[in-house]
Parts: structure tokens; sequence; C-alpha cells
């Protein structure tokens, strides 16, 4: 599969992955998706009012993400202090992995 397809079904499967766990476990009142490209990198961030506490290490989906994120050379950041929501950022190479990501 090419780099830019693995980046596509990344970036498909882990927002729907962020958003169910979003709804599923942080009682949200708003999410918000942004992406943009930078050079030959795509950053997707998700933000969500929820109740933090957010942990790939954790047992949650995130793991499984931080691991297909990674697989393709990108690189996933999660911010998720308590009771303050969480934020997402997922940055990918749109032409393959990357050494400095």
């Amino acid at each position: 599969m090419a780099a830019r397809a693995l980046t596509e079904v990344a970036v498909f499967y882990g927002t729907s992955e962020c958003l169910t766990n979003a709804v599923k476990h942080a009682r949200v009142g708003v999410v918000a998706v942004t992406a943009g490209i930078e050079g030959d990198i795509l950053e997707v961030t998700i933000t969500e009012d929820g109740t933090g506490s957010a942990e790939p290490g954790r047992g949650s989906g995130l793991g499984g993400l931080v691991d297909r994120v990674e697989a393709i050379g990108g690189r996933l950041t999660v911010s998720s202090p308590p009771d303050r929501g969480t934020t997402l950022t997922v940055r990918l190479p749109l032409s393959g992995p990357s050494p400095d990501m």
C-alpha cells in the first residue's frame, strides 16, 4: 500500500477511534477535529472538553492507535489533564516514514 494510502487509513481509523472514545468515556459536550499540512507532514488534532485522564498505556484503544501511527512513521501525543478534556495530535508523513518524526 502506498504511503499516502497508509496515512489516509491511519487518519480515518484514528479519528474514528478518538470520536468513539470521547462519546463512550469522556462525557463530552464539544469535539473539534482540525487538520493541516505543513511541508510533507499531515497534522490532525482532536480536542474535546470531556473528563480528561486519557492514557494510551492504560489498556484503552489509544494504545492501538499509537501503534498504528508509529508503524507508518508518525507520532501521536496526548494531553489529558483530569477534568480538563483531551487533546490528541497526530503527525504523519505524507511520503512514507520519516526518521525525524
